[in-house]
């Protein structure tokens, strides 16, 4: 068994690679994500296991309204709370763990079921701060669910060094999984529908949410410490660095890709800790954020410069949220 939780907090946009510094300063948005997750494995047998993970999301995203500049309207946001959409993987060891203790590669297949609520509505403006009604929240981040069936595919692999004699005892990892969604929207309204202003027709398609594509790379190394190794209380203890490369696809691998999405990707870099005693496991990681990209097409909002003719990168509305840190715990009890 074990419980994990994720929190970041973003309030800079970004369009492509560039921080949009004047959509922030108008808009000043903040989206916070918060989430936990409670997942279980059980092993069929030393090569073959099932996974079932479930996350509860504490999320919550605020705005000024009407977006008229620093200090210019009145700040409104709301929290967006429950459970996410459940997913089961299986997974299978090419290897066989007896005779491979100090390497392994396992893969997996799963699906994931949307449990989590996709249509959240809470009473809000519109961007001209007018009729205060019910609409459905945004940005899609931050739903708990996103309405489609997936398919996950895994590959986690790992690798104890016993040579040269100075790694002796190092770890090198490497994770990887592929969320493929091939529904195509799912029917919540988008913040195109909610803008309550004209559309023009670049955005008539993105009047509803899309289902989309994601993956998530992680590759990194964990040490051992010299010396500890004759210390019941700090054998378990392992310092690490984790690279992550996160993102949403353009487009999907199989179905259509029509409606709102905001794809784009970050990559990060960050220390983690990892400390292990008896079947007790806590892990600690804090990715640093050192890349990010949004496509600036799929994430613009309507606005006075986002007609059927974009103006300049510096003048486009684009509500692309990167968080610059996170901190992510894991705690894992065996039986």
């Amino acid at each position: 068994m074990s419980v994990g939780w994720r929190h970041s907090v973003a309030n800079r946009s970004y369009i492509g690679s560039r921080y949009n510094d004047a959509f922030t300063e108008l808009w000043q948005p903040r989206e916070r994500l918060s989430i936990m997750d409670v997942s279980a494995r059980y092993f069929v047998n030393r090569r073959l296991s099932v996974i079932g993970s479930l996350p509860i999301v504490f999320n919550r995203f605020s705005m000024l309204f009407p977006p008229k500049g620093p200090n210019k309207g009145i700040m409104d946001g709301w929290n967006v709370n429950g459970i996410g959409d459940l997913q089961f993987n299986t997974q299978y060891a090419l290897l066989e763990p007896r005779d491979h203790p100090y390497e392994n590669c396992l893969v997996g297949l799963g699906i994931k079921i949307p449990t989590g609520n996709w249509t959240v509505q809470q009473w809000m403006p519109d961007l001209n701060g007018n009729d205060v009604i019910k609409r459905t929240v945004y940005p899609p981040a931050v739903m708990p669910g996103d309405g489609g069936v997936g398919i996950v595919g895994t590959l986690d692999s790992f690798k104890t060094l016993r040579a040269p004699r100075f790694l002796r005892g190092q770890t090198i990892f490497f994770s990887g999984s592929y969320l493929s969604n091939p529904r195509n929207t799912n029917g919540a309204a988008s913040i195109i529908s909610s803008a309550g202003v004209p559309l023009t027709p670049n955005f008539l398609n993105e009047t509803t949410n899309s289902v989309a594509d994601a993956w998530g790379l992680q590759a990194g190394a964990s040490f051992k410490i010299p010396g500890t190794w004759n210390h019941p209380n700090l054998k378990g203890l392992r310092p690490r660095v984790v690279y992550r490369w996160e993102g949403v696809r353009n487009h999907d691998i199989i179905g259509p890709a029509g409606g709102f999405r905001q794809p784009g990707y970050a990559m990060s870099f960050g220390p983690g800790l990892t400390y292990s005693r008896d079947k007790d496991t806590l892990m600690v990681d804090v990715p640093i954020t050192f890349t990010q990209f949004i496509n600036a097409q799929r994430s613009l909002v309507p606005g006075p410069s986002n007609g059927a003719t974009p103006a300049p990168l510096n003048l486009q509305r684009n509500l692309g949220l990167v968080a610059p840190v996170a901190v992510s715990v894991r705690y894992v009890r065996s039986f």
